[in-house]
């Protein structure tokens, strides 16, 4: 098992795009890339996920990396 270590920005990236598995998240990011401002950080990214193993990837815990969206009846965000 590799120790990979990603920055905050490369946590953030993988928690908007998560999948179901490692597998199908990198075919989003690859899908995404030409068409997001940051196509360095997903270059960057892409190949230390491919660097980690189905349980490793489960166990980053990407929740605490998603987003706020508003709540839709207050606008105010909320995990």
């Amino acid at each position: 098992m590799s120790n990979v270590r990603f920055d905050e920005l490369e946590l953030m990236l993988m928690a908007m795009f998560e999948q179901p598995t490692l597998k199908d998240t990198i075919q989003a990011l690859k899908e995404v890339q030409p068409l997001v401002a940051e196509a360095a950080l997903v270059q960057q990214t892409i190949p230390k996920m491919q660097r980690l193993t189905e349980p490793q990837f489960k166990g980053l815990e990407l929740e605490w990396y998603k987003p706020e969206e508003p709540n839709k009846k207050t606008g105010v965000a909320e995990k």
